[in-house]
């Protein structure tokens, strides 16, 4: 869907203020920039690949660049064959930080067949010093997830759908397939660094959500970090209380926290699952859910950790995804065994509502970001308890958000326009990938949200230490909210 000219001129006015609260919406931290201005017409700072008007609005003083167009050479601009060529369908994409010079790399998949996995390296200023394949021979390649030690899961979302485990730094030679890990149309990953499990969400209309829990077999030291082989453990899928069984729970039953199990799916060595996934749009194991799209894990810092309503020890960690097909974010308590609904259409009305949810990417600062694989082609902070807040949108028609990335020190928010102008003359759909330099005074620490709703102070002191992402404490009936430990990224 095309998004015409009155739209482009002012596409703030698509974001509106929450007119119900849910029932148990939960007090998540509000970053910095939940104060950001009314967005503006964007013209791209001149680079490598510039001269195509890709129709991207932001606030004032937030710098926004092309760094990458379907079809060329990103350092240089030039079409193929003079050198690296960026891939099609730019989709699922982390940031690393680079130990030598400060520096970092972007890495992207290619949701297309032959998909893979392209990296932009960019030194300590943020110029564009390398471009290259970390993964190739693989098929639509949607989101991954960001691992503890440092590599990029980049999963396969078709039919009997792989992760391979990629080096950002280094080459498509070195990428691993991970068959232990099932063989699905994987959405997204992310880690449990406590207990050694990488969860899963599965893309389609009624699909589970899995985690692989490693044996201990599986873990080795990588620099003082537990690494997990993803090669040996226990593959699962998660059951909600009372909707067991291809059950699908209801907003109504959902919106406080549940109790849930996992239970075991048996895999032959290929990965290929070994329980029917449906029979008569029925199925024999786990909870249905409508899409399962971006996933985030967060620790709690320990003088924050409280025990939630329903629970029976602090909340540790937790686990967020979304699902598109209903516009639903979930939060799993993963101490406690319990899930909650903390954001849906129904109870977050805005004057559009959100359009097919997809990406969680949280900054630096604390600021909770959904994208959108609707025609809107919106990136939103959402702003607990108060007005959701318009960062980014392209009104260009005809693609979708991916792949939002922050780098480590929150300057820097790495994107993608999946079906955006591409080639030389902007003349093709194979996509562009974008950076928006974020002003210093909006990469501030986050503070606690406020019940009343209206934007908070953020000169007001922090909830954590400086630096960190921090977390709100337990409402009521919730769970608890966002905390950190280390960026750790899943898109989507």
């Amino acid at each position: 869907m095309f998004i015409g000219a009155a739209a482009a001129s002012s596409p703030q006015v698509l974001i509106g203020r929450a007119q119900a609260q849910m029932a148990s919406e939960l007090p998540l931290p509000v970053g910095p920039l939940a104060n950001i201005p009314d967005v503006e017409h964007k013209t791209l700072t001149a680079g490598a690949i510039d001269g195509v008007d890709d129709e991207v609005f932001a606030p004032p003083g937030f710098d926004v660049r092309c760094v990458a167009r379907e079809g060329l050479n990103p350092l240089t601009g030039e079409p193929a064959p003079f050198g690296y060529e960026w891939h099609l369908d730019p989709d699922g994409g982390a940031v690393y930080p680079a130990a030598d010079d400060g520096g970092w790399v972007y890495a992207s998949n290619s949701e297309d067949t032959p998909g893979g996995v392209g990296a932009l390296r960019f030194d300590a200023d943020g110029n564009l010093i390398d471009a290259y394949s970390i993964l190739e021979g693989t098929r639509n390649n949607c989101a991954g997830g960001q691992t503890p030690w440092g590599t990029w899961l980049s999963c396969e979302e078709t039919t009997g759908g792989q992760v391979h485990e990629c080096d950002p730094f280094g080459s498509a030679a070195t990428a691993v397939r991970k068959p232990a890990l099932g063989s699905f149309p994987h959405e997204a990953v992310a880690i449990d660094p406590i207990h050694h499990a990488c969860y899963m969400t599965e893309d389609g209309g009624n699909q589970r959500f899995w985690r692989f829990v490693s044996d201990e077999s599986d873990l080795s030291d990588d620099n003082g970090v537990t690494r997990m082989g993803l090669e040996s453990g226990t593959l699962q899928v998660l059951s909600i209380q009372g909707f067991e069984d291809g059950g699908y729970p209801e907003a109504a039953d959902a919106r406080s926290p549940q109790p849930v199990t996992w239970e075991t799916v048996d895999i032959d060595t290929s990965g290929r699952v070994l329980f029917p996934t449906f029979q008569n749009d029925e199925t024999t194991q786990g909870t249905r859910f409508a899409g399962g799209e971006g996933i985030w894990y967060y620790e709690f810092p320990e003088a924050l950790r409280q025990t939630p309503a329903g629970g029976s020890v602090p909340t540790r960690g937790v686990m967020f995804f979304a699902t598109k097909g209903d516009n639903r974010v979930w939060a799993y308590d993963i101490e406690n065994q319990l899930i909650e609904i903390i954001y849906d259409n129904d109870n977050m009305q805005m004057e559009t509502g959100f359009d097919q949810v997809d990406n969680v990417v949280v900054s630096p600062s604390g600021d909770v970001l959904v994208a959108e694989d609707g025609a809107l082609m919106r990136l939103v902070v959402v702003v607990p308890n108060g007005q959701a807040k318009l960062l980014m949108q392209i009104t260009k028609g005809g693609s979708e958000i991916t792949g939002p990335a922050f780098t480590p020190d929150g300057s820097r928010l790495y994107f993608s326009s999946q079906r955006g102008p591409s080639g030389a003359d902007g003349s093709g759909t194979g996509g562009a990938t974008f950076e928006i330099t974020i002003p210093e005074e909006y990469r501030t620490a986050p503070v606690a949200s406020t019940p009343d709703g209206e934007t908070p102070d953020t000169d007001r002191p922090p909830t954590g230490s400086a630096g960190a992402l921090t977390a709100a404490t337990v409402a009521g009936a919730g769970i608890a909210a966002l905390a950190n430990r280390a960026l750790r990224p899943a898109d989507e």
